[in-house]
């Protein structure tokens, strides 16, 4: 796979209705993903609450929705958008791709922006 597409996952250990957080260093600077698996379909976000700069990975998948611990907000894993408040601004969105086996993440600019 050619840059900027980095491997995070091995597409088989993620659990479908589960996700995975990884770090990647970009830049000098640790910036955390999450990449979720619905089904067969996998998604990557930023594993940073819009509301409250809260980490994502605290809370839990609802169908294709993840769902922020600290107050309750759920958001699109395919859009970014918030689905109910108090959140509402959109999380960013990044392109994946599977190949051989593992989970691809472009994380040179979210899709969503």
């Amino acid at each position: 796979m050619d840059a900027p597409y980095v491997a995070v996952a091995a597409a088989a250990d993620i659990e479908p209705g589960k996700f995975v957080k990884v770090t990647l260093d970009l830049d000098g600077r640790p910036q955390a993903f999450l990449i979720a698996r619905v089904g067969d379909d996998y998604y990557a976000v930023e594993d940073n609450c819009s509301h409250e700069d809260y980490p994502l990975s605290y809370g839990c998948l609802h169908g294709n929705r993840i769902k922020c611990s600290l107050h309750g907000s759920h958001f699109s894993l395919e859009t970014g958008e918030p689905e109910d408040d108090p959140a509402d601004s959109p999380i960013a969105t990044y392109r994946l791709t599977l190949a051989d086996g593992q989970v691809w993440l472009d994380p040179s600019a979210p899709s969503n922006r």
